[in-house]
């Protein structure tokens, strides 16, 4: 009985005494489902010396919408890529996604070995695998219930199997978003699909349980055979495998594919779905990124070029400006080395050095020179103290001519005045007339003294002076009393004005309270009105829910055709007009 596991052992080599070969097959099994487990709880898998089982992650834009879809991905061990020499295509993985290490505890536990025995059979599979690999062959190493890993040529690709899929992905796209692209065969597959036939033989490490004997000898033997495949047996295989699984078919009604929730397909759309062939790009996607590679390196190159001449016609500026500063420098010093100075120096060398002079005489002469300053010092000192006196006295007498002067010319100016009055006077008396009164014949009125002023006269003056105050007094009393007033009239309108606006403030407030408790009331009567519609639905519902009640009423996502028609149309059979 062939036992498919993940990969199947030799323990030729092994220091551990080794498990039987169904223990080794439930072994890799678990170590299966223990990655299958924690990818289903969106976390990866790392194998010790093999690789990490991980999701990518990947936006995609639906118009109105992004679905977020995510597809495990087996990423495997650089350095064991590096050592072997191995090839496979580096995919993006999101670093949201926790990493946990293969824990053999856990897989100890759901076995009958102990922890070391499980790492001891884990590590020497992974030996085997890859002694065979450093050997050229080709391996293909089988997960339970996750995929297929096969390395051919040098080339790593992980299969994943659809169901698989389907329970990592839930939203149903990932299996046929991975459909429709060319690396189909490499992403996903069947779970009972037997394995293509091979041009070259490759080698399959299976573990054959042997039926148990009477005797407790043949009991506790174990048989391990890698066996090799050749191309012949593979197609027989294929061919056995493939007319075992065939079952007659019958059209069906509706699609068979119905249980996908939101993804129905109609028999039409089905139909055409399963009879597109997808179209193997990959050839010229490597063509076309292989030209643009080549493009791009032309491009580079030819920027690099740019940039190297830009630096080397910099360069060439540059040093053609420390040239010619150099020559410049050069020619200075050459030019002020072949001048003559002609400056006039002060100083001379002596032949031959002077004897130094005695103590005494230098004291002297230093002493002198003291004394000599002194002197000069307060001579200066007395003679500036005495300019400064003197420039004080004339400062004081010149002060003093000043007052004088001015009070001169104020005598002299206001004598000119009194000059000037008496003369006006003298003029006025010397000019005044006399004139008469016109004469009047047998006058009854005094003709002299009419000028003036007598008791009666002085008294009517009163009287009109003491008239005119009154009448002054009262046109003052009374702009005062009109200014009284309007004022008060204007403090009676603002009052008005502030009463006015009180109450047109009171009665907005009431107004936006009545409109406020209106509003409630017609919220609170909605509300209460879509309860007991919703109360009422719920009643007619009769207890199903929205997904229940959604099942009668199928649809197919993409013609919006009922499943259960088989080739139907939906062009009604008479036309009919709608007034």
């Amino acid at each position: 009985v062939c036992i498919y596991c993940t990969f199947n052992i030799y323990f030729s080599c092994s220091l551990l005494p080794p498990p039987p070969p169904p223990d080794v097959v439930n072994v890799w099994a678990n170590v299966a489902g223990f990655t299958d487990r924690q990818m289903s709880l969106q976390k990866g898998v790392h194998i010790p010396n093999l690789g990490t089982f991980t999701f990518s992650q990947q936006k995609l834009d639906m118009g109105h919408k992004q679905i977020l879809m995510q597809r495990p991905v087996f990423l495997m061990s650089e350095k064991n890529v590096q050592d072997h020499g191995l090839t496979y295509t580096k995919q993006h993985v999101s670093d949201d996604i926790p990493i946990v290490p293969l824990n053999f505890t856990a897989i100890s536990l759901e076995s009958p070995f102990d922890r070391d025995t499980v790492e001891g059979c884990v590590k020497e599979t992974l030996q085997i695998m890859y002694r065979y690999i450093s050997l050229k062959r080709n391996v293909e190493f089988i997960f339970k219930d996750i995929g297929v890993l096969t390395i051919r040529n040098n080339k790593v690709k992980m299969k994943f199997y659809k169901d698989f899929l389907n329970a990592m992905d839930g939203s149903g796209y990932l299996v046929k978003a991975l459909s429709n692209v060319s690396t189909t065969n490499s992403c996903c597959m069947q779970l009972a699909a037997t394995f293509r036939p091979r041009n070259i033989q490759s080698i399959y490490f299976t573990v054959y349980s042997v039926r148990r004997f009477q005797t407790s000898q043949r009991r506790d033997k174990v048989l391990y055979q890698i066996h090799l495949s050749s191309p012949q047996c593979g197609i027989q295989h294929t061919n056995s495998s493939s007319s075992k699984l065939k079952t007659p078919t019958t059209p069906a009604n509706s699609c068979p594919d119905h249980c996908r929730a939101g993804q129905e397909l109609c028999y039409l759309c089905m139909q055409r779905a399963l009879r597109n062939v997808p179209v193997d790009m990959s050839e010229e996607k490597r063509r076309r990124q292989e030209e643009e590679e080549q493009i791009l390196q032309q491009y580079q190159q030819m920027k690099d070029q740019d940039a190297l001449f830009k630096h080397q016609v910099c360069n060439r500026k540059y040093n053609q400006k420390i040239s010619a500063f150099n020559m410049g420098v050069a020619e200075a010093i050459k030019r002020q080395k072949n001048s003559k100075c002609k400056e006039y120096h002060k100083g001379y060398i002596f032949q031959k050095r002077p004897f130094t002079p005695p103590i005494l005489l230098g004291q002297e002469k230093y002493s002198q020179c003291l004394k000599k300053q002194l002197e000069d010092k307060n001579e200066s000192d007395n003679k500036k103290k005495q300019d400064e006196e003197f420039l004080d006295r004339l400062e004081q007498v010149q002060l003093a001519e000043d007052l004088a002067a001015q009070r001169e010319q104020y005598l002299k100016e206001k004598q000119e005045q009194a000059d000037i009055y008496k003369r006006a006077l003298d003029a006025q008396v010397k000019n005044k007339a006399f004139q008469l009164p016109a004469y009047e014949p047998d006058s009854a009125e005094p003709i002299f003294g009419q000028n003036e002023m007598t008791y009666e006269k002085e008294l009517e003056k009163r009287q009109q002076a003491h008239e005119l105050y009154k009448q002054q007094l009262g046109a003052v009393v009374e702009r005062k009393r009109n200014a009284i007033l309007n004022q008060m009239y204007e403090q009676k309108k603002e009052l008005e004005m502030l009463d006015r606006n009180k109450k047109e403030r009171q009665y907005a407030n009431l107004c936006r309270m009545h409109k406020a408790l209106e509003e409630a009331w017609s919220d609170s009567a909605n509300l209460k009105r879509l309860k007991d519609y919703e109360e009422t639905q719920y009643t007619k519902a009769g207890g199903l829910f929205l997904l229940d009640q959604c099942n009668k009423y199928r649809r197919c996502y993409q013609c919006q055709r009922r499943t259960s028609g088989c080739e139907e149309t939906n062009v009604w059979n008479n036309s009919r007009f709608i007034d």
